[in-house]
């Protein structure tokens, strides 16, 4: 019996076969990769969007007026700072158990590249902050990777009644602490996203901490106030 052999035609054909079926199944794993790791760069957005909305509805849509004494300056101050790219607030917890206490000191920054939130049940003092003289346990958390910048500003009413943003508050400026803040994050791919939420309270009558009243005890009740 003659043995059969493949014709270079044939073998032609079966080499267009395999090469096409390989081209597919190539293609369609590129596909697949392009989509799952586009898939996974949206959630983990996603995920960083929504710890960043945590910390601006939980904290600083709840950020109050509370006053602290300054022992070198001898006077009550707000413990509040304000910077283009940092925030150092006050806050009332909505529940909190007996050892933490009805308020929560936070402190939104950059950290490298990273934009971290830092939490403490204890005063968090920006005179002692700024000094790196601050001894205060705190809690620290990475709300997102891979941010470029990070800014914020300030709003207030001027002398017409108007809303104005500034990039700084700075506190022999004003009584109190801003309506709102606006918080805008640049990632590494130039992308932007802007979180704007109103505070708490920000009248001078509605301040919270030690003072003394008129009869001359201490009190830790303002107008409005929290004990």
């Amino acid at each position: 019996m003659k043995k059969h052999s493949f014709t270079l035609v044939e073998l032609v054909i079966a080499m267009a076969i395999l090469v096409l079926v390989g081209s597919l199944i190539g293609t369609a794993s590129m596909i697949f990769y392009n989509a799952y790791s586009r898939t996974t760069r949206q959630t983990e957005k996603l995920k960083e969007f929504v710890a960043i909305d945590q910390v601006m509805d939980q904290c600083l849509r709840n950020a109050i007026p509370f006053r602290w004494q300054d022992k070198e300056e001898q006077k009550d101050k707000y413990v509040f700072l304000g910077k283009i790219d940092e925030v150092l607030f006050t806050a009332l917890r909505r529940s909190h158990a007996r050892d933490q206490g009805a308020l929560i000191f936070v402190r939104l920054r950059l950290d490298n590249d990273e934009l971290i939130a830092e939490y403490s049940p204890y005063p968090l003092l920006p005179w002692e902050v700024e000094n790196d003289e601050s001894d205060t346990k705190i809690t620290r958390e990475v709300l997102a990777k891979n941010v470029q910048s990070v800014s914020f500003l300030y709003a207030e009413r001027d002398s017409e009644g108007e809303v104005e943003f500034l990039d700084e508050w700075i506190e022999d400026d004003h009584e109190g602490i801003p309506l709102a803040v606006q918080m805008e994050v640049e990632w590494a791919d130039g992308s932007k996203e802007r979180w704007l939420r109103r505070t708490a309270g920000s009248a001078a009558n509605a301040t919270y901490g030690n003072r003394r009243n008129q009869s001359g005890l201490n009190s830790t009740t303002g107008r409005g106030g929290v004990r």
